[in-house]
């Protein structure tokens, strides 16, 4: 409020340099005429202009108070009824200049209205799509879990490596939907970390061997309490991601997966760790980021920077810190931090 009666009187200096000015005026002359009445009349001149400046300047604050106030609520409001309120608060030379302005904010947010539906639509679209296209998919894996032994191994393999790499990009689909939803639908429950690793593996079994990826399964059978949808969907894009990025340079490729308690935080610690190609230490503050791909060689051309982006979206909606190690210089380490629930630990 200082600050603001400050601004007034800077804004009506003049005006009040210039009335302190007729006072001193009417002093002088009132001195040079009458010593005596000088004495009497000056001072009572000067506390009545203190109070009535002082009321017209409390008056004149409050008006210019309620001048922005509804000239804030028009600018995030910019409807006739509202303009019309602030206009009468302003002199007739600044009201076409208002009206003015009122007529472009409607229009932008018209504008922009129209686009947020047809964003929804899109997005609506999009994730029907998404949906709908899962039915050929659930005949793709029925086909080939059912009649293996009619297609050449080859075939099946690549057949295999596409339904999972369509599935992988309709559940990104989908999650960024998901995360960008005003409501999360998360179904919190326990989960075992070595029976939830033992699905993603077999998942992603075939690729892995086809890779010919060594695994170290060293987690153990330790509890969380999380989404179980969106847990798997955090760690398969990390174990896509180091089955993609593996170094083929190297005669010996693995991942280890493995789990640890923090001895002081008693964080439960989920580490996946490869000897893949990596990340170079510059790019690793930006890796969350959406769109974002790094400068990791050829591999990475064909990446859209997605995966990680939305497995942070989800991890942070889940409570679960995603850390990436920088001292690790042979691959590629991520962990996940899952928060304490106090029962497990009385």
């Amino acid at each position: 409020m200082i600050r603001e009666l400050v601004n007034m009187l800077s804004k009506y200096k003049i005006w009040i340099v210039t009335i302190g000015i007729l006072n001193i005026m009417f002093g002088v002359f009132l001195w040079l005429m009458d010593v005596k009445g000088f004495i009497y009349i000056f001072p009572t001149t000067i506390t009545g202009s203190i109070i009535l400046y002082g009321f017209v300047g409390f008056r004149v604050y409050n008006i210019d108070k309620r001048k922005k106030q509804e000239l804030i609520n028009f600018i995030e409001n910019p409807e006739i009824k509202q303009e019309e309120l602030c206009l009468s608060f302003f002199s007739s030379e600044v009201k076409n200049t208002i009206h003015a302005i009122g007529e472009k904010l409607r229009e932008k947010d018209d504008l922009i209205k129209q686009q947020d539906l047809n964003l929804k639509e899109y997005e609506e679209y999009i994730e029907k799509w998404a949906h709908e296209i899962k039915t050929p998919l659930s005949l793709m894996t029925f086909v080939l879990d059912n009649r293996k032994e009619e297609i050449s191994l080859s075939t099946y393999k690549r057949l295999e490596y596409a339904r999972t790499k369509m599935q992988e990009d309709i559940e990104r689909m989908l999650y960024y939907a998901r995360v960008k939803a005003e409501h999360l639908d998360y179904l919190f429950s326990n989960i075992l970390l070595d029976e939830i690793c033992e699905d993603l593996l077999d998942e992603y079994k075939i690729l892995i061997d086809e890779q010919k990826i060594s695994i170290n399964n060293n987690v153990k059978n330790i509890q969380v309490f999380s989404d179980k949808k969106g847990l798997l969907f955090i760690l398969r894009q990390i174990l896509s991601n180091s089955i993609k990025y593996k170094d083929i340079d190297k005669q010996r490729s693995f991942i280890s997966i493995s789990t640890k308690v923090h001895e002081e935080s008693k964080d439960i610690i989920l580490t996946i760790r490869d000897n893949g190609i990596g990340i170079k230490s510059y790019d690793v503050p930006f890796l969350f980021d959406k769109g974002f791909t790094g400068d990791a060689g050829q591999q990475r051309k064909q990446s859209t920077g997605m995966g990680l982006y939305l497995a942070k979206q989800v991890a942070d909606n889940l409570n679960i810190k995603m850390v990436v190690s920088e001292e690790y210089k042979d691959g590629f380490e991520i962990s996940l931090l899952f928060p304490i629930i106090e029962e497990y630990y009385n």
